[in-house]
C-alpha cells in the first residue's frame, strides 16, 4: 500500500495526527467538566487571594457569557449576578486567605458575600 511505502512518512503521520486530534475531540466534547468540577477550580483560586482594598470598577465580560466581576486595585473577582447592587464602586473589600467570604464596607453597611451559598450558578475561572 502506498501509505506505507518509505516515501510517504508525513502522509502517515498527518493521518495519525488527525486521527488522535478527533479522538480526543470526541472525548471532550462528550465529557464536559461538571458544575460541581468547576466550582471546584473556582474556589481554590478564590481561596489564594487575601483581600483587603477599594472596588474601583464593575465589569461586565459579554465575551464570556456575560461574566460580572469587581475590579479592585490590579486585580479582580468574579461576581454572582445577586451581588451586584450590594458591590457599589469606593466600597471596601475584605477576605481573607482560605476563605470564601467576601466582606464588603462603606460608611453605612457592611455585607458578608459567600461565594459557598451560591454554587449553582457558574461562575468564570478566568480572572
Amino acid at each position: 500500500m502506498i501509505l506505507f511505502d518509505k516515501k510517504y512518512p508525513p502522509i502517515m503521520f498527518t493521518l495519525m495526527f488527525v486521527v488522535v486530534s478527533i479522538i480526543i475531540f470526541i472525548f471532550f466534547k462528550n465529557n464536559p467538566m461538571s458544575v460541581a468540577d468547576m466550582n471546584v477550580l473556582l474556589f481554590k483560586k478564590i481561596r489564594s487571594k487575601s483581600i483587603k482594598s477599594i472596588v474601583t470598577k464593575k465589569s461586565t465580560d459579554y465575551t464570556n457569557h456575560g461574566a460580572t466581576y469587581v475590579v479592585y486595585g490590579k486585580d479582580s473577582l468574579p461576581t454572582h449576578t445577586g451581588w451586584d447592587e450590594k458591590i457599589q464602586i469606593g466600597d471596601s473589600i475584605i477576605k481573607s486567605k482560605g476563605s470564601l467570604k467576601l466582606v464588603i464596607q462603606n460608611n453605612s453597611k457592611e455585607d458578608t458575600l459567600d461565594y459557598e451559598l451560591n454554587q449553582d450558578e457558574v461562575l468564570s475561572t478566568n480572572f
